[in-house]
């Protein structure tokens, strides 16, 4: 049998082009995004500052909650601290040599201008404390360490573009207002062979005493760096350490992994690729198995005449299964292994394109290991062979005599399982895409987007009828409008539908699924937008160049003569939970905090219930959007659960509830809340509020002054201080991805459709046998494409709008969702473009072939 199918193969190498071209592409697609799983699994950059620590102890990277039976665990993106009182407890642990406590808090080196002076390789300093040095390969190579207040170390890069050396004075701005230093020392860096010879963010040590003042938590060290004793394996030592750490909640780190503690925007970078992968991960693998079976079907379907005599001369259903189970081996498993270095390739395009929009470093480096290419191939090869199960199951459900007869036409009807299967989608995405019209949670938002999807692939298990009926509706003003051409092609569109279905289905599916997941991010952005410039009533808002402002600078704001309030604000990412059927459930939320007081004169967030002023009252006290409110089933005056970015557990006190979600956040809190549990110790912006009879001149003057202690201070645009920001960069990081999926959409509209064209050529031939003149064919194939495309844009716009409405009026409390005019009408200028090229193209080709010679050929 493995004979015969090799040389089926071969005598029908043009039969089994597209279905090579689509388990390459899926193959393509696959390895791209397997490796950015494992990319987000592995280290992406070397550790640096802890090269020499052979065990890290840091804060507990995640948090549980649970409810009965049941528990659930999420990761925090926030770096999370240890307490201080872990060090000793550390270094009594037999094999440690010296356990070292690490500051990290932001420091900037700067010039006379006010500008930030970086290191070679770096995004600029980070301030930490002098004992920490020991955990990497720094040398003095002139001068002392940072013994007291008021001095410095610098690493050598950094020395070198201030032009200073060791008893010289440079100028930092930290969490205070910005000071001169004496530099008591430099150090340099000897660890290049680490890939680089420079420094990603070049330290500036600080003594003990005023890192700790710097770091602003006494009780707190951002990390525990362990050496250890000659000889002691550091797995082991790592083991000792966990034992002695009383159940306090903490990390171990060693090796690569130390690079994770080490870097808190590589941890980020590799939790957003696994959310990445983990999100549409699934999606890819669907679409690519429909793919895949939908065109090993139609590549069934132009032999079918072949499988009816095979049926009739003898060959039993299990012949017939082994041999396509052979054939799509076969297929599968050399198109697979091909397609795993373009997949390559692609996940290498996307990573420099994730780097540009900030996604991930410059210099994090993907893992292209075996793991990602192996997985492609074996999911090659399964749904391959879960298509040919299905393709073949339905030959043989035909009896021999009954198969010969149908060969030459279309089945009428389709099948009775995709029928109910198909029917079910669709009532399942009806009424997934209904749920914001009942409900105001998350939960209906996230359900309507789901149902928008599902509509999809329910008109692609209903193609044929939707084309049909499409078909009837389009006759009369084609027929009228083209004359005998339009007669020809809806003819044609009428008798064979299923096999036209098959090229519409992957333009409906390209359009369905680029509506679906690019307008609900775009309604999401506008919505931030349109809501931050709306709810920002302060009169200035003010930022900083050197990553953020200094906390007391609100309070120095505040006391200028003309400035009526003033206001820190720092956002962060939280999560909150509670209990639903007897589960927990947790939900992540962007949150800010604001210094209480006068909120009403820098804010209006439409408040709907409460008063933001209440968020004084209490460090537990919170405020929330109303979809939060919705989605936690608590109003003013309920209690819920929080998680802070640290992973701290809050039971806070509802103060307020307010309309502005998208622009501001889902949850505010007090600022004090959210410094004290997070990394942050810098705001992201100030809010300020004249008083009416001010001088604004005045009031400039002394911002002035200001920026003198303050560096880079300087007004923002109004709406800086909202999450509309962050609502487009998840935009454009979502987008990106997505072209991956596009492109392979892309190629498996052009290929089902080339694929369909080609098998007419028979057709083309004993139309011009009968008189019609090659132009005629063509003009009959424009004729037939533009009903092609109309189809697929009607019905692909058609189907995810309602799922868009809904989300939009769950979102915004408006039915109308935002879809860019350009971007639509490039979906579908490219989907109609594709689509032509992949009909006319092949039309003209086969029209080159004498007819005489074309009626002829095999299929």
């Amino acid at each position: 049998m493995f004979a015969l199918v090799l040389k089926t193969v071969k005598e029908r190498k043009s039969g089994f082009v597209g279905a090579f071209v689509a388990l390459l592409g899926a193959s393509m697609l696959i390895t791209a995004f397997g490796i950015i799983l494992q990319s987000g699994i592995d280290s992406g950059v070397p550790a640096q500052r802890y090269r020499d620590a052979a065990v890290v102890v840091a804060g507990k990277q995640e948090f549980s909650v649970t409810e009965g039976k049941s528990t659930k665990t999420k990761a925090l993106d926030d770096a999370v601290g240890v307490p201080r009182s872990l060090v000793a407890r550390v270094a009594a642990v037999p094999g440690v040599r010296q356990a070292v406590a690490d500051l990290r808090f932001p420091t900037q080196l700067v010039d006379k201008d006010g500008g930030v002076l970086k290191g070679e390789d770096g995004e600029g300093a980070l301030g930490t404390s002098w004992p920490g040095s020991v955990l990497g390969p720094f040398h003095l190579v002139g001068g002392r360490g940072a013994e007291r207040p008021g001095e410095v170390v610098l690493e050598k890069s950094l020395a070198e573009r201030a032009g200073v050396k060791a008893g010289g004075t440079v100028r930092l701005a930290t969490t205070q207002a910005a000071a001169r230093y004496t530099v008591a020392g430099v150090v340099e860096y000897r660890g290049g062979d680490d890939g680089g010879d420079g420094l990603r963010t070049p330290p500036v040590f600080f003594s003990e005493a005023q890192a700790r003042q710097l770091y602003g938590r006494d009780d707190q060290v951002s990390a525990i760096g362990v050496l250890a004793k000659e000889g002691t394996d550091p797995d082991e030592l790592a083991e000792r350490i966990e034992g002695k750490l009383g159940g306090t909640p903490a990390d171990l780190y060693t090796g690569e992994a130390l690079s994770s503690v080490e870097n808190p925007d590589v941890a980020s970078a590799r939790g957003s690729l696994k959310e990445l992968a983990g999100s549409l991960g699934g999606t890819v693998i669907l679409i690519t198995l429909m793919v895949v079976s939908s065109t090993l079907a139609l590549g069934v379907h132009q032999r079918r005449r072949e499988l009816a005599l095979l049926r009739a001369v003898g060959a039993t259903p299990k012949q017939i299964h082994k041999m396509i189970a052979g054939e799509a081996l076969v297929i599968s498993l050399l198109a697979s292994v091909v397609g795993c270095l373009p997949g390559a390739l692609a996940a290498g395009v996307l990573r420099g394109a994730l780097s540009v929009i900030g996604v991930v470093p410059d210099d994090f480096t993907f893992s292209y290991g075996p793991v990602p290419m192996v997985a492609a191939v074996a999911i090659g090869v399964a749904t391959a062979q879960i298509a040919g199960f299905a393709v073949a199951r339905k030959v043989v459900a035909i009896r021999p005599v009954e198969a010969l007869s149908q060969s030459r036409t279309e089945e009428p009807t389709l099948g009775r399982a995709r029928k109910i299967f198909g029917v079910i989608l669709l009532v399942l995405g009806l009424g997934a895409s209904l749920l914001p019209l009942f409900f105001g949670s998350i939960f209906a938002v996230a359900g309507a987007g789901s149902g928008g999807l599902i509509m999809v692939i329910a008109i692609l298990m209903l193609a044929p009828p939707v084309v049909g009926r499409a078909t009837r509706l389009l006759a009369r003003p084609f027929q009228r409008r083209f004359g005998t051409l339009g007669y020809l092609a809806v003819a044609n569109t009428r008798a064979n539908a299923r096999r036209l279905a098959a090229g519409i289905g992957p333009l409906i599916l390209a359009i369905g699924f680029a509506s679906v997941q690019l307008f609900i991010p775009t309604t999401t952005s506008e919505a931030a937008k349109d809501q931050a410039a709306a709810g920002v009533v302060a009169d200035y808002t003010l930022g900083s160049d050197l990553g953020g402002v200094p906390v007391a600078a609100a309070g120095d704001i505040a006391r200028l003569p003309g400035v009526s309030a003033a206001a820190g604000v720092v956002r962060t990412k939280l999560f909150a939970s509670r209990k639903l059927l007897d589960s927990p459930e947790v939900f992540p939320y962007e949150a800010q905090g604001v210094t209480p007081g006068k909120l009403d004169q820098l804010f209006d967030l439409e408040v709907a219930e409460g008063d933001l002023n209440g968020l004084g009252a209490s460090p537990d006290a919170v405020a929330l959007s109303s979809g939060a409110a919705s989605t936690l089933g608590a109003g003013v005056g309920d209690r819920v659960r929080l998680h802070l970015p640290d992973g701290a557990r809050q039971e806070s006190k509802v103060v307020a509830v307010y309309q502005r979600g998208l622009g501001f956040g889902d949850v505010t809190l007090p600022h004090d809340t959210v410094i004290k549990h997070s990394s942050k110790r810098l705001d992201d912006a100030v809010l300020v509020r004249l008083a009416p009879d001010a001088d604004r001149d005045k009031v400039a003057d002394g911002l002035s002054r200001l920026a003198a202690r303050y560096p880079g201070l300087k007004t923002a645009d109004e709406n800086g201080v909202a999450q509309e920001k962050t609502a487009m960069a998840g935009l454009v990081g979502s987008a990106l991805p997505l072209v991956l999926v596009f492109g392979y959409i892309a190629v498996a509209v052009a290929n089902t459709l080339v694929m369909t064209t080609l098998g007419r050529i028979r057709e083309f031939a004993l139309l011009r046998l009968v008189g019609a003149t090659p132009d005629q064919v063509m003009r009959m194939m424009r004729t037939e494409t533009l009903m092609v495309i109309l189809i697929a844009v009607v019905v692909g716009t058609v189907v995810p709008l309602l799922p868009l409405m809904t989300v939009s009026l769950g979102l915004t409390s408006s039915p109308v969702p935002y879809i860019p005019p350009l971007l639509y009408l490039g979906i579908v200028a490219a989907t109609a473009a594709l689509a032509a090229a992949a009909v006319l193209l092949p039309t003209k080709l086969a029209l080159r072939s004498r007819p005489a010679e074309a009626i002829g050929m095999r299929e």
